[in-house]
């Protein structure tokens, strides 16, 4: 990606846990422009993707998670749909902390440095995929999950 092009993006970090998520997002030049912590679930995804779109602006979305696999499998599963989603490895997120004057380490800290290795590494980070075999069976999770609770209302 050029340097013309990141100047179009806004770049979103998510600190990953179990039960939330801490999103920071930035501007092209490193400037905070939100923090949001959401939960695990659907309606927070959607409460998490309509704060990017009410700060977007003429920016493009960027999404960068630590961990895509784990906790963050969800997560990235559902913006996966709507926007580009990188996977962020942590020791990336690391050796950006400790490179600051202040190494300190908290949700937020951790969420900005990703989306501060973003600017940096995008063209390095892995685009986060889903396999042929985990998109069916996704969707077979779901299918049988909704036939039982319809079953069972």
């Amino acid at each position: 990606m050029t340097t013309q092009q990141k100047q179009s993006c806004l770049f979103i970090g998510i600190d990953v846990h179990k039960d939330t998520h801490t999103a920071v997002g930035i501007s092209p030049y490193g400037e905070k422009l939100f923090e949001i912590m959401v939960g695990n679930y659907k309606n927070d995804f959607e409460n998490l993707t309509n704060k990017v779109e009410e700060m977007k602006g003429t920016l493009s979305p960027f999404f960068g998670l630590e961990d895509v696999r784990g906790y963050g499998e969800r997560l990235a599963g559902f913006l996966y749909e709507k926007y580009p989603v990188y996977h962020v490895p942590s020791i990336l997120v690391d050796r950006q902390r400790q490179n600051a004057t202040h190494p300190e380490k908290s949700d937020s800290l951790d969420a900005l440095g990703v989306a501060k290795v973003m600017i940096q590494s995008i063209d390095t980070l892995l685009p986060y995929t889903i396999s042929k075999e985990s998109e069916k069976s996704r969707k077979y999770r779901w299918t049988e999950k909704t036939l039982f609770l319809n079953e069972h209302d």
